[in-house]
């Protein structure tokens, strides 16, 4: 009867460990599958709830010693809750998890050296010493993640070498597509939409879509979405450590290039803004290797020191060197007007993206058309039906008849302070900012997010700041602005604020939602 208490004590463990890895791998995904930034995820994170189910597994490795049915007991008890747990954080992440081939092939892995333990443990005979490794594995879930990744690298690095190398593939066969590269800090996104709406009023135009902007994104949509009759291909690229430009580079060739911005963006993985200059302009190398031409915002102080040497053409609003700019700029919550020069045409435009920076981000676009043969007449139309991207200065109706402008998805110190600024705008409103500050900055975080929150102090009338720990920096910078604490209210999560919010707005009421961290940053 032992035997059966200790396999089902056994079997009710591990089956617990493969729903409870779950969660972890969904952090794991979020930090790019990279074991050292799930490692730094690890070292903020709640830890409380990993210890005391480890220490419930000790209890059943214990117990099958000397009470192998309390064992069972106690197994099936806390590995039903750890299930259902489990089952809730997966299913109440903001951003769930995405069960690809890599999530599913580390399941299936975990899946079979649980397996492997069962079985070895029912042909010897050594349940006890079985129950003993599922509690070592349930104490060392997290590290159990990294495990599984581990033991599948060389699976995946080889599939990843196979699918770039059919993805190299289709280009080959496709001389005549013109390829459009694109990177930045910031401002990347919103400028391949706005590139690509422009684009197609001459052209059959494809963008990578969305966000996507890394290696295997881009192999991705060349193998399972590039059209036979597309003409121009508009490659969004991402990086997060040097070299990563280029490896998009090498796969796709452009032969075109943009840069609109370079700032402090991921100095956590980075390191330095030497290093982030040297990456974004590996496409103005891999460009210029290619004869093609360079596209520069000469209004960021880092790209117009690193343009000497390249074959370009400038866009910017400050820079009196550029060959694509604008006058007569009127910005307001309606949108944007303005004049762009390029190549002495006066092209009057009018849109409804909010923002200064949507100017530079439109400029860059007018400079590429220009030269493509576009007339003032399609830069003209197609300006004037821009939609903003989804989750980026976007206004939609919100509680109570009041205004949202969801900005969630930016996350750099120059755009949220434009964001701020749009926000300002809706004065004689009563404005209300909701955001947890940002990330990925390094040793500039503090003091970004103490900038941050002087904003806030000055373009809102109520602030609503997410996190108790993260938000200190933005605290202290909206009392350096004289904020008052009354106007200042410090929630747990967004879905916190929310109901905050309900109560705060009416008809007279403008909200802005400034970035929203994923669940690895929550704290």
């Amino acid at each position: 009867m032992n035997a059966v208490f200790l396999s089902v004590t056994l079997g009710a463990m591990l089956v617990a460990t493969v729903f409870t890895l779950q969660p972890q791998l969904h952090m794991l995904q979020l930090n790019s599958y990279f074991n050292s930034r799930f490692i730094d995820y690890l070292k903020t994170a709640a830890s409380v709830r990993i210890v005391v189910s480890a220490l419930f597994a000790a209890l059943c490795a214990v117990l099958c010693f000397f009470a192998p049915l309390w064992a069972m007991v106690v197994a099936i008890l806390t590995s039903a809750v750890r299930v259902v747990y489990a089952i809730y954080k997966i299913r109440h992440a903001k951003k769930k998890i995405v069960y690809t081939g890599r999530v599913k092939r580390m399941i299936a892995t975990w899946f079979l050296v649980c397996a492997v333990v069962a079985l070895v443990c029912a042909l010897s005979g050594a349940l006890e010493y079985g129950i003993v490794a599922a509690a070592v594995m349930t104490a060392a879930i997290p590290w159990m993640a990294m495990l599984a990744n581990l033991l599948n690298a060389p699976l995946e690095n080889g599939m990843k070498r196979w699918y770039i190398n059919d993805a190299k593939r289709i280009l080959k066969s496709r001389p005549d597509l013109k390829i459009i590269g694109l990177t930045g800090s910031y401002g990347k996104t919103s400028t391949k939409h706005i590139l690509g709406r422009m684009l197609s009023e001459k052209y059959n135009v494809m963008i990578t879509p969305g966000g996507v902007n890394t290696t295997l994104g881009v192999v991705r949509t060349i193998r399972e979405q590039l059209r036979p009759d597309a003409q121009i291909f508009v490659v969004e690229m991402g990086a997060k450590k040097t070299g990563d430009i280029r490896e998009i580079c090498e796969l796709v060739h452009p032969d075109t290039g943009i840069i609109t911005s370079i700032g402090p963006q991921h100095l956590n993985t980075f390191g330095s803004i030497e290093n982030i200059i040297h990456t974004k302009f590996e496409l103005a190398d891999e460009v210029q290797n290619n004869g093609g031409m360079l596209y520069l915002n000469l209004d960021n102080p880092y790209i117009a020191a690193q343009a000497d040497g390249y074959t370009y053409k400038g866009y910017g609003v400050e820079n009196p060197d550029c060959a694509v700019s604008a006058k007569d700029i009127s910005v307001s919550r309606h949108g944007l007007s303005f004049t762009a020069v390029a190549g002495g045409r006066e092209i009057p435009i009018s849109t409804k993206l909010l923002g200064m920076h949507n100017v530079l981000n439109i400029l860059a676009a007018v400079a590429v058309c220009s030269d493509l043969g576009l007339s003032d007449t399609d830069i003209r139309y197609a300006a004037n039906r821009l939609t903003p991207v989804e989750h980026r200065l976007q206004m939609k109706p919100f509680y109570n008849g009041a205004i949202l402008i969801d900005d969630a998805y930016n996350a750099n110190p120059a755009g949220s302070l434009e964001a701020l600024r749009v926000l300002g705008s809706f004065a004689p409103m009563k404005r209300i900012v909701v955001t947890p500050g940002l990330v990925e900055l390094g040793v500039r975080e503090t003091d970004c997010n103490r900038a941050l929150g002087e904003a806030c102090a000055e373009y809102a009338d109520q602030i609503i700041f997410v996190g108790q720990e993260r938000s200190k920096p933005l605290l202290e910078g909206a009392q350096n602005k004289g904020c008052d604490l009354s106007k200042i209210q410090v929630v747990k999560t967004f879905s916190d604020a929310a109901v905050l919010l309900r109560t705060m707005c009416d008809q007279n009421t403008a909200v802005l939602f400034e970035n929203d961290l994923p669940d690895n940053y929550e704290r």
